[in-house]
């Protein structure tokens, strides 16, 4: 019995050695999850530095390409030793609550089905280098495409292993966009002073931010001004309350400055989400809420006062655009330049897919090298995008996936924390806002990150799920009692 009992201790002295192991390797996970979401802060030390031409190396996209091409390689390697030891303890017995694991995961499902399709896709592409590399100003080829799997999976892995994980990412996010605005606003303020001091080059207007494309910046915007206007309606603590409503100003201010239309749809669609599941949740707190609305208000209505924005005409023009694109679908004229001029590259992008609607026309093909509408720049539409470049069904897996992911939010919103609520938020004014342009490298990554962190448990058969914890309850029940007559044998 004493043989027995020092090799149970040497195996429990083992499993802790091997969870201690894995917990490391979750720890550097989150490293490298953390330094992606900082890809911001490098945008921001190039500002001042870079031309915004894109003939040559100079152009911030270039470097910002370069920096995510370094954390998720750094990251693929964290993650293949950190599946590697799962995998191992996995076949060396600790198996307990894989029915769990096995069940959270099915969710990837469709995205791995979605990836091979891409790489069926890339072969089949009338240009597999361009496909497989990227080329150009996008340079978003299927390596690149790997770049965001590995970002997902990683952000997926930590969710649950790093107990701070969504609160750290969230806040880093956060404090990243007020850095970002606080910055930019005393370039507005002090920026010959600074040139001055400094020596550099504050040539490119601050409405573009440290992304040098108003666009991308928007959409930037567009997710940190819904994270912290929902930090204000759901965080717990009044400190972290009064830091998010010290930022939310200065990302509404430049929210409506960068005059992107779809951004700013996508931060009222991010309110809107943010009252809909406060209420389903039964979680909202009427006074915050109107405090954000006020803040933002506030400043959309001094910016507009000021003529710094010429958003409220976006909006009477968005309405006229409407208008005519049901007039022409009527036989009443053309509306290819609704939208400006977005409505019309969707309609030649659909063109483009019924071309080839199985793999599409091979990744990265559009900036000049699209074969089938050499004419035609980037969609300006991230679902059409997909369609056009790995087909329809590429496009629908995605669509499966998205689904997947609020249906489970919507089932387990009593479950939701603070964390989860603003997460989902920012994710789905992501989602809006890809509907009217393209954001590549710059801010995708922080979607997918929002994207896999937000994933809820997976929802259960509810009988067969007690019966199986009571099987394992009867397991655990034996193993004690054998474990207590062990004890009481050696101490007799």
């Amino acid at each position: 019995m004493s043989a027995d009992c020092d090799i149970s201790i040497n195996l429990n002295k083992r499993e802790k050695r091997l969870d201690a192991a894995q917990k490391k390797l979750s720890y550097v996970l989150f490293a490298c999850v953390i330094s992606i979401v900082l890809q911001g802060l490098f945008c921001l030390l190039c500002y001042g530095r870079l031309n915004n031409t894109i003939a040559d190396h100079s152009h911030p996209m270039y470097y910002s390409q370069i920096y995510f091409k370094i954390c998720t390689v750094a990251a693929a390697f964290v993650l293949a030793v950190y599946y590697i030891f799962r995998i191992y303890r996995f076949c060396d017995g600790k198996r307990r609550g894989l029915d769990k694991t096995v069940l959270d995961s099915l969710i990837l499902i469709p995205l791995a089905l979605m990836l091979v399709w891409a790489f069926i896709a890339t072969l089949k592409s009338p240009d597999i280098k361009k496909s497989l590399y990227g080329s150009g100003y996008i340079n978003e080829g299927f390596f690149t495409v790997l770049g965001y799997g590995v970002v997902f999976l990683a952000s997926f892995a930590i969710r649950n292993e790093v107990k701070f994980a969504k609160t750290a990412v969230l806040w880093t996010f956060i404090g990243l966009s007020g850095l970002i605005t606080v910055s930019l606003f005393n370039v507005e303020l002090y920026g010959d002073f600074l040139e001055k001091l400094f020596g550099l080059n504050f040539n490119i207007s601050p409405k573009v931010g440290v992304f040098n494309n108003s666009n991308h910046f928007g959409y930037f915007l567009a997710m940190s001004s819904t994270a912290t206007f929902g930090a204000i309606v759901f965080s717990k603590h009044k400190i972290a309350m009064f830091a998010a409503a010290m930022i939310l100003p200065l990302n509404v201010y430049y929210l409506f400055v960068c005059d992107t239309l779809g951004a700013n749809l996508a931060f009222i669609g991010g309110i809107i989400f943010i009252v809909c599941s406060g209420a389903m949740s039964k979680k909202l707190n009427a006074k915050r809420l109107l405090l954000a609305l006020a803040i933002s208000a506030v400043v959309t209505l001094i910016v507009e006062l000021c003529g710094r924005s010429q958003m409220w005409r976006s909006y009477i023009q968005l309405f006229r655009d409407i208008k005519s694109v049901f007039s022409s679908g009527s036989g009443g004229g053309d509306a290819s330049s609704a939208g400006t001029n977005r409505f019309g590259l969707w309609m030649r992008t659909i063109k483009v897919i019924e071309m080839s609607p199985w793999f599409g026309k091979g990744l990265d093909l559009y900036y000049s090298n699209n074969i089938y509408d050499p004419t035609l720049d980037v969609a300006h539409n991230e679902y059409l995008t997909i369609a056009s470049n790995i087909g329809i069904l590429g496009l629908v897996m995605y669509a499966v996936a998205l689904v997947w992911w609020f249906t489970r939010a919507v089932v387990g919103r009593a479950r939701l924390e603070t964390a989860d609520f603003i997460l989902l938020s920012g994710a789905f004014a992501y989602l809006i806002s890809a509907v009217f342009g393209n954001s590549f490298t710059y801010t995708y990554p922080y979607f997918l990150v929002f994207f896999a962190l937000s994933i809820q448990p997976a929802i259960r058969n509810r009988p067969a799920y007690e019966r199986l914890q009571r099987k394992n309850e009867n397991i655990l029940s034996v193993d004690s009692a054998s474990a207590d007559i062990v004890q009481t044998v050696n101490i007799e």
